[in-house]
Order: structure tokens, then sequence, then C-alpha cells
């Protein structure tokens, strides 16, 4: 059985710079990191791009909603290095939002938090792309019966679900090392989201010729289609994260869609919150809201404005970071 209609369809990579064939395996890569999150919406990707523009401070683009994606692989100053893995997939992320949203607006911040989120869940869960289980241990392809490969791809998950839990980690996310500088941590995420923000190209002026310039540059490799294994595979990681935003949103749970890619957080309902964790006093909290931010300019939190007010009930942020509770940052003023 094989996936007739893949969700990337082609790679294209700069085949006259240095370390070309680990371009290529890095564009594969972040296919396989970011394809269950596809699939949960019916996403596809016709061509995954790989692009070196002159503009140092671009890292993406988006063309015609998913036509073309194109993601700066290496470093502007030395093409020989490349960037890491993760700041890629988020930039990948970040376009892929741009199939539904154009403009950054609350809306795709809100997407993209939801996409980081899925993200940050599946390595969590050992996901690390179809047919592999933890620590990289591949399953053995069709030789494994489909049934089989579901039960071990779930037990992996399970098994690391139950060690996170007894070492006190959120499941499902990542948040600062224990003893980190709280101020550090949400001007480097800040930092990092306007980083990626002023990096996209997608509906720039100079969109257009800076995919045909990539293009012009890239050797294309027509994509591997999946089989029947790999696709149980990542059935398998959806359905744990499906399960987990079930428990978390109760009732309001809506599953992420083509019409609907936030899923739940489109309501912008939060999760209950438990009684103790309630603030006594009124709170103003205080979202890193970037869109009045601009280019050149350095980031000050204390300018940031604020997104929205509550009082003793948690609020749902659309724009943010990390924080316990909601996967984000927030800052906090008590009110006197």
């Amino acid at each position: 059985m094989r996936e007739l209609d893949p969700l990337v369809g082609v790679y294209q990579h700069d085949r006259h710079r240095p370390r070309e064939s680990e371009a290529l395996l890095i564009l594969r890569k972040i296919a396989s990191l970011v394809r269950p999150i596809m699939r949960r919406r019916s996403w596809r990707v016709g061509t995954l791009c790989e692009f070196f523009p002159q503009q140092r401070n671009l890292l993406g683009l988006n063309v015609n909603g998913g036509e073309k994606i194109c993601l700066r692989l290496r470093h502007a100053g030395d093409q020989s290095q490349f960037l890491p893995l993760d700041q890629v997939v988020d930039t990948m992320l970040h376009e892929l939002c741009h199939i539904v949203h154009g403009p950054h607006n609350q809306q795709f911040h809100a997407l993209w938090n939801q996409l980081r989120d899925e993200h940050t869940e599946l390595t969590m869960k050992g996901y690390t792309g179809e047919g592999f289980l933890s620590h990289g241990r591949r399953l053995g392809g069709a030789k494994v019966p489909i049934d089989e490969a579901r039960r071990r791809a779930r037990a992996a998950a399970e098994q690391r679900r139950t060690l996170y839990a007894g070492s006190g980690q959120r499941v499902g996310g990542t948040g600062p090392a224990r003893g980190a500088d709280m101020r550090k941590v949400i001007a480097d995420a800040a930092q990092r989201r306007i980083e990626v923000t002023q990096g996209c190209a997608s509906g720039a002026d100079n969109s257009t010729e800076l995919a045909e310039e990539a293009s012009r540059n890239g050797f294309r490799t027509k994509a591997e289609e999946d089989d029947a294994n790999e696709q149980a595979i990542m059935q398998v990681y959806i359905d744990l994260i499906e399960e987990e935003e079930r428990e978390k949103y109760g009732p309001s749970y809506i599953p992420p869609s083509q019409d609907n890619p936030a899923g739940s957080r489109t309501t912008l309902t939060p999760p209950p919150v438990p009684e103790h964790s309630k603030p006594s006093l009124p709170l103003v909290c205080r979202i890193l809201d970037l869109s009045g931010l601009h280019a050149g300019k350095p980031i000050q939190l204390s300018v940031l404005r604020c997104m929205c007010i509550r009082t003793s009930s948690a609020c749902h942020f659309p724009v943010g970071f990390w924080a316990p509770q909601h996967g984000e940052v927030q800052l906090h003023d008590y009110a006197q």
C-alpha cells in the first residue's frame, strides 16, 4: 500500500553549494518532522526548497499558499555551515501557517503557537520521523506487520510519557531549565519570534523574484512515497496528541482540520484552571505583542503592549510564548 499523493511533492536543494547532499537530507528530515502536523490539516506542499537569498535576515518564504516553501538552511555568513535544525523547523512551521493566513496577525500567531505545541509534543513522545521509534531505531520497513508497527510506536511513546511524568517535567512541552533566568528566557523567545517573523519573505514585493532565483539554483528530487508502516506509525503519534488534547479541552475540544487548522485554540477557550493556581489579586497579562515592532529596532519588553486584562480566571493567550500551564510565556503585573 502506498500513499499516492505525498504531503511534500518535490525537494529542491542548491547543488552547487558545499555539502549539497546534506542539504537534501535536511529538507527530507524537516518534511518528516512536520508531516503529522500537515496530515491533521490535509496540507500539502508542492516543493520544499532550499534558498540562500542575499538579504541576510531572510529565513523563509511561502509561495501561493504552499505551492512552494523556501527555507534558509545555511548561515548567511558561511554557506558551508548549516543552521540548527530546530530553528529551521520553526521557520517551516511559520511558513506552513501562511497556507492559511497571509498577514502576521493574531490568528496567524495563534496557529503558529498551536503548530509549535504539536511539534514539541511529538518530540517529547519520541517521534523523529516516519519509520523511527525513539533513539532512531528503524522498525524494519514493510517486513513488520502494520499492527505490530502501531503497537511498538505506541509503547515507545507511552514509555517516554511515563519517564517525563516521573521527572516532573511537563509532558507535551518544554520549559526553561531549573534555575534559568526567566527574563533571559522570555527575551530569547521573543527575539526568536521576531527574527522568524521579520525573516519571512511571504507576501513581500520581491517574493516572486526570490522564488525564481531559488528555482534557477536548485536541483529537484521527487519525494519518496510513504509505505503503509510509515503511515501507521505517524497515525499513532497523531492519535496520542489528540487523546491529550481531548483531556485538556474536554467537551470544548475541536480537532484541527483544513477548515479550522488551529482547532480548539480558535475558540480561545482555556482549559480549566485549578482553584489553588488562581491569583488572589487581579492580574494584567502583558502578552508579548509583536505587531508594533519594526525591523532594526531592539526588543524592549517594558514597552510591549498589553493584549488582554483578566482578574481571577485564566485567559487563553492567542499570542505568547512558554508558561507552565499554557505552553506560552506571560509577564504579570499585579494590580494594587
